[in-house]
């Protein structure tokens, strides 16, 4: 789903973190490619919550704007308010498959969320989807501890936490980027060997996942 220009001309970034994006299309390409990753990618990616807030206090002010003017039949304003509800879409859309996806496991969400703190990269979850994984995973324990665990022994009273396992997940990835170079995916025919792969510039692949992984985050490949 591509973003047209007709309502980033009221769209106004000031977010220090954004100051390399100098103008409000490149603003919404930046949303549109995270949703995109974020819908195709298996597994959480770290958080843009930041971008969506700019973008929803954006579309909250050019909504005021919109509400102000007074012949609300013209075709320019129609035309503002179908990309007004393209970009709030895009967004809300975004945080549901994020929420979804910490849902179908919230303590391998919150250990993943940790470790990359202690490593120190980029956050995986934001203070809000940190605080909503914590209560799921709270109330996910009580209702299996009430409904399972009370009747089990002692010795096998202990909480699952299943672990996410993307390596053979294949999925459909564009090189953007000059600097990829070459990328070691899984030799089918031999389950201890290699083959690498070309990434030219523009290519588009089927490919595994972990193969891609941190390609995705540092931006250099764009599932689809």
């Amino acid at each position: 789903m591509a973003v047209t220009d007709s309502a980033t001309t009221f769209l106004d970034f000031d977010d220090d973190e954004y100051d390399e994006m100098t103008t409000p299309e490149e603003v919404l390409r930046k949303m549109t490619a995270t949703w995109q990753n974020e819908l195709c990618a298996p597994c959480l990616l770290p958080t843009q919550m930041e971008l969506v807030e700019i973008l929803l206090d954006q579309i909250q002010g050019m909504e005021e704007n919109i509400g102000k003017q007074t012949d609300k039949m013209q075709l320019r304003i129609s035309v503002h308010r179908v990309e007004l509800q393209r970009i709030g879409f895009i967004t809300s859309d975004y945080v549901r498959c994020r929420l979804q996806k910490i849902e179908s496991n919230p303590h391998d969400a919150i250990d993943q969320h940790k470790k990359r703190k202690e490593e120190g990269k980029s956050d995986l979850l934001s203070e809000s989807e940190m605080k909503f994984a914590e209560e799921y995973a709270l109330a996910e324990s009580n209702l299996f501890q009430k409904t399972v665990l009370e009747f089990m022994p002692a010795a096998l009273k202990k909480m699952p936490v299943p672990r996410g396992d993307h390596d053979d997940v294949m999925v459909y990835a564009k090189v953007t980027s000059d600097d990829v170079g070459n990328v070691a995916i899984p030799d089918w025919q031999d389950l201890n060997g290699e083959v690498i792969l070309e990434m030219e510039p523009e290519s588009c692949h089927l490919i595994p996942f972990e193969s891609v992984h941190q390609l995705v985050e540092d931006g250099n490949i764009q599932l689809m």
